[in-house]
Order: structure tokens, then C-alpha cells, then sequence
């Protein structure tokens, strides 16, 4: 497949308070937040460029929800031919003047959309996240999900745990997408990169003085083999991961997917430096 997707533009969840998720955001992580219409979005400096990144938009509901997924495309990206392998799948997809949405094969709500600018302002707080980097989606049949994003998005397939755990990524980064096993589609976490090792203690102490502790963590991933800390927002229980020195895969296609068996997850894969994570991070 010719067509790649480009960067991980944003996501948009409902929240039950969306004013007390964005303090969260804002105060406890340094989030840049700006008002759309009624919507509350907290914007990343993005890729290092002059273009920001609307990282995460909220929106009111009655519970935490996944609203949608955006993915970035190039003016030379094709559309009708994305149209056309859902189509073959017997997935519905909606045209509009920014894309195309769909849901992928379990039910997650996505759009491909053309690389718009974003004039809103990128956050001054050196602490706060740099980018929204991956996506970790709940899935009925990992299996079935993974060969969806690999057949009809052209992603590439990094590194595999059994039959419930897939590592996805667009381009060299190890993965920009995580799929686990769930009884139906739904988020598990936002993968927000930080500066580097040395900015966990202030954002860390940061968060102690809100009260905020963490769920798990600081640790270090095998797959990736990125450094991770993760933290709820108290208001809606949204997960985001803080994570850093993401493991980059050369050689395109021509790279081997690492594979391991399910009953490394706990004992090989999830952190290397030993602690295993609580029953919620489980679920």
C-alpha cells in the first residue's frame, strides 16, 4: 500500500466534567488549553515545528467515552481508495471537508483527515507533554483489529505479546497505536511524550502537590523500551501515559516483528525493571 498515514493528530473524549478535566490537564500537566465553541482543547508544542498540536479535545458526557481518533494525512493521500477498502470490509465511512470518518473494525471512532495548521498557542511550561504519540485501544479480537490497521491503513506491525497485546506504527517510532484485548472497543490510555528522563521528578512533584499520585510507574517498557509513568485524571479516570526514549525501527517493512508468548506480558515485557502494574491497569 502506497498511502502512509501521517502524524497522530489529536483525539477527542467525553467527559463527565469537562472544566475539572481540563484543570487537571492544564494546572497538573501544563497543557495549553483554549475555548472552540464550547469545546475545551488542550493543545502540545506537536512535532517540534511551528505547527501545535490539539492533542485532546473534551467534550461533555456522561461518562469517559472515546469520541474520535484523528489521523493526519498528505494532500496526496487517497481518500477514495480508503473509502473503498472499508467498503470491501462492510465498514461505513462518512465524507466531509476535512476527511473521512470511520470506525475501525471493533468500533473505535476515526478519522483520516488533511493536515490542517493549528494557530492555537503551544504551552510555555517546559514540563508540559511535547505530543500526543500513540494511542493504546481496547479491541474484542486484537488479532482481527491489528490485521484491520495493517490491511486497510498500511500500518506496520513492531512487536507482539500472545494474541492480546499489538504494537503499530506509521512510520520509524515503535509504535503510534497499542491494541489489548477487551469484551468491546474503547480506550486504555493516551501516550503523551516528555523532554526526557530528567523531567519526571518535576512533573512528578508537580502532581504530589496537586495530590495526584500516579497508578504506575516510573518504569521501563520492553516493548518500546521507552520509559513510562502513568496517571488517571481524578475527575473521569482518562489514563495517560508520560513516557519518554521511545525505541526507533529502521529498515521499513524489511524489520521483524519481535513476538512473544502471553505469559511474558507480567513476567518479561511489562516493565524491565520489575514492579508489575495494579489490577486496574489490567482491566
Amino acid at each position: 500500500m502506497s498511502d502512509r498515514l501521517g502524524r497522530l493528530g489529536g483525539v477527542v473524549v467525553g467527559v463527565p466534567d469537562p472544566a475539572a478535566t481540563a484543570w487537571f490537564l492544564g494546572e497538573c500537566l501544563g497543557f495549553a488549553l483554549s475555548e472552540d465553541g464550547g469545546r475545551v482543547i488542550a493543545s502540545c508544542a506537536g512535532d517540534y515545528g511551528p505547527q501545535s498540536q490539539p492533542a485532546i479535545e473534551l467534550r461533555d458526557a456522561g461518562e469517559l467515552e472515546l469520541l474520535e481518533i484523528t489521523w493526519e494525512v498528505a494532500d496526496s493521500y487517497d481518500l477514495d481508495a480508503l473509502a473503498g477498502r472499508l467498503s470491501e470490509r462492510e465498514l461505513d465511512a462518512v465524507r466531509s471537508a476535512r476527511g473521512i470518518s470511520f470506525r475501525d473494525i471493533a468500533g473505535n471512532p476515526l478519522a483520516c483527515v488533511r493536515a490542517i495548521d493549528d494557530d492555537r498557542a503551544a504551552p510555555a511550561d517546559p514540563l508540559a507533554p511535547r505530543r500526543l504519540g500513540h494511542v493504546n485501544l481496547k479491541a474484542p479480537s486484537p488479532p482481527a483489529a491489528a490485521a484491520f490497521y495493517v490491511e486497510v491503513l498500511g500500518m506496520a506491525l513492531s512487536e507482539q505479546i500472545g494474541e492480546n497485546l499489538y504494537f503499530l506504527r506509521v512510520a520509524s517510532e515503535h509504535h503510534n497505536l497499542g491494541l489489548r484485548g477487551g469484551e468491546r472497543a474503547g480506550l486504555h490510555h493516551l501516550g503523551l511524550e516528555i523532554g526526557g528522563w530528567n523531567l519526571y521528578q518535576p512533573i512528578l512533584d508537580r502532581l504530589a502537590e496537586f495530590d495526584v499520585r500516579l497508578e504506575y510507574g516510573p518504569g521501563r517498557h520492553r516493548p518500546g523500551n521507552n520509559l513510562f509513568a502513568y496517571v488517571c485524571d481524578p475527575s473521569s479516570g482518562l489514563r495517560l501515559e508520560l513516557f519518554a526514549d521511545m525505541a526507533q525501527i529502521s529498515g521499513g517493512t524489511a524489520h521483524l516483528p519481535l513476538r512473544w508468548e502471553a505469559g511474558d506480558r507480567l513476567t518479561k515485557t511489562i516493565n524491565r525493571w520489575g514492579p508489575t502494574p495494579p489490577p486496574s491497569f489490567l482491566e
